[in-house]
């Protein structure tokens, strides 16, 4: 019988109970990143006086004080030098951060997502032409699996086992992916830790008609393994060098299925995600499997968040149970069974937000296959916009499962939707636009105009001036710089807000380019 931590024997026994996570400030270490253009010299002069270590080639280092020293103390007075960009703690995470699974029958329906996805009728289309390459962060991988013997990206410019750092990024011998938990260039699964990590690189990535175990979604994508999770205590600096090598290092694609609720004010973390964001990589996160409405992971704009659908015969499509749920969740995807990898060769059914995360981000792996001169806009538009329509199956989670449920076949279709608008309301005061698909440019004053009607007529309401949305972003919020009680039209000018494309918006949702969307609501 393999060995299982106390907590995921719990999380097991317990269901689909959100686990907590909490967090302390490291007492002597934090986080520093220097300005760009800072000699070498002056940086050895400065880390000579502290033990330090590079956990990014743009420059940031951890920083660990003596044990007398308190690194609370000492980071404000190191944010005030003037080489320094930034400066913040290096928390520690503690409890169960994977979002809890369970494994279920493995005889049971397997790979029933790939159906309901229509992941077959997209191959029929095609296989995709370019490499892409998706990093998985996780808690481990079995890299010797019987179904992923050629799924695994390695590393063109390094050489295996000579003990010399070959393409020169700060990392020895990193020929498949890196292990930031132990600090080394194994990122394999070991006795407790690492079902999760292989389970979540087969749905991306099992071998694609090998005649061995099941299949993942794109043929031509490969899984960067990125072990930051394990046997030592999960740090902000962990997850900052994990997120960054990631983005360094070829990958297009970063999918994560961790709590990070409890990360909504790590200025380490919110760093990671700029940086990521930086690169033009697509980052992904499980939406959280806590049953929770709006949590606080919903807060990140550049992170794409993914909701679970279930698979089951008769409840396709169905919110699971389990899954949180918001007008901030971007996308949904089926995550409830899902039939991949097992260790050691095996083959199992899991369910979790966890499992939907990675379906999604394999779709974008996918298209950016299929159109690999996209950019990172431009990809996010077509999966979005290429999603079915569940939300007749979800009345009680109307738009607050995302902008649908992911689509592999219309993904791959050279066709691509417009942006529309779902929705407008208030919320204490702010007006709230939803849109399915990306906002890329704004271009004029006037693409959203607020009028409070009354019986003297239409009044225009000022308002804040607007900002394209971030790449996780569906909600446009826009503040009145006198809001009172009353009613007021909404009127959003398509030709003054464009998607990825260079489009205009469709409008009044009529299937083209064009036409203004007007809606009269209530303050």
């Amino acid at each position: 019988m393999n060995k299982i931590s106390l907590v995921t024997m719990a999380l097991l026994m317990s269901g689909f109970a959100q686990a907590e996570v909490t967090r302390l400030q490291h007492p002597t270490e934090f986080i520093v990143k220097f300005k760009d253009g800072i000699s070498k010299e002056f940086k050895n002069t400065w880390m000579a006086k502290a033990q330090t270590k590079q956990i990014s080639k743009n420059g940031t280092f951890v920083v660990s004080l003596p044990k007398v020293a308190k690194a609370s103390e000492a980071l404000k007075d190191v944010a005030a030098l003037s080489n320094v960009e930034w400066a913040a703690p290096n928390y520690i995470y503690e409890g169960e951060a994977r979002e809890a699974f369970t494994p279920n029958d493995p005889q049971f329906a397997k790979q029933r997502h790939h159906l309901i996805i229509k992941s077959p009728e997209a191959w029929d289309k095609t296989l995709g032409q370019a490499e892409v390459v998706v990093a998985v962060a996780d808690d481990g991988f079995d890299l010797a699996h019987e179904d992923m013997t050629t799924s695994y990206y390695v590393n063109p410019n390094e050489i295996a086992g000579n003990g010399i750092d070959d393409d020169n990024n700060g990392y020895i011998d990193d020929t498949k992916g890196w292990d930031f938990n132990e600090a080394d260039n194994d990122p394999s699964s070991d006795s407790s830790n690492g079902a999760h990590g292989t389970h979540v690189a087969g749905i991306i990535a099992a071998g694609f008609d090998d005649g061995v175990g099941v299949t993942g979604i794109s043929p031509n994508v490969k899984v960067m393994p990125l072990k930051f999770y394990g046997e030592r205590r999960w740090t902000s600096a962990m997850v900052y060098e994990t997120y960054t090598y990631a983005a360094d290092n070829g990958a297009k694609v970063l999918t994560v299925s961790y709590n990070i609720d409890g990360f909504a004010n790590d200025e380490v973390f919110n760093r990671a995600v700029d940086y990521v964001d930086s690169k033009g990589v697509i980052l992904f996160n499980s939406a959280g499997n806590g049953n929770a409405h709006q949590s606080a992971r919903t807060k990140f704009g550049k992170i794409l968040l993914v909701a679970s659908t279930k698979t089951k015969v008769g409840s396709e499509d169905e919110r699971s149970s389990f899954s949180n749920y918001g007008v901030d969740v971007d996308i949904a995807a089926p995550g409830d069974p899902i039939y991949s990898h097992g260790r050691t060769n095996r083959y199992v059914d899991m369910s979790g937000t966890s499992m939907a995360s990675p379906n999604a981000a394999a779709v974008a792996g996918f298209i950016w296959s299929v159109f690999p001169e996209y950019t990172r806009e431009q990809v996010v538009q077509k999966l979005l916009t290429s999603s079915d329509d569940i939300d007749s199956l979800n009345d009680r989670y109307k738009f607050k499962l995302g902008a649908g449920r992911i689509n592999a076949s219309n993904a791959v279709d050279e066709k691509v939707n417009f942006t529309t608008v779902r929705q407008a309301w208030f919320d204490k005061g702010v007006l709230n636009i939803q849109f399915r698909g990306l906002v890329s440019a704004i271009t004029g004053r006037s693409a959203i105009r607020v009028e409070r009607i009354s019986q003297r007529g239409a009044e225009i309401i000022e308002t804040e001036e607007q900002g394209a949305l971030e790449v996780g972003q569906s909600v446009m919020r826009i503040k009145l710089t006198n809001a009172q009680a009353g009613t007021y039209r909404i009127h959003v000018s398509s030709e003054q807000l464009a998607d990825p494309f260079g489009r205009a918006i469709d409008g009044d949702n009529d299937g083209v380019e064009g036409g203004n969307y007007v809606q009269t609501i209530e303050l």
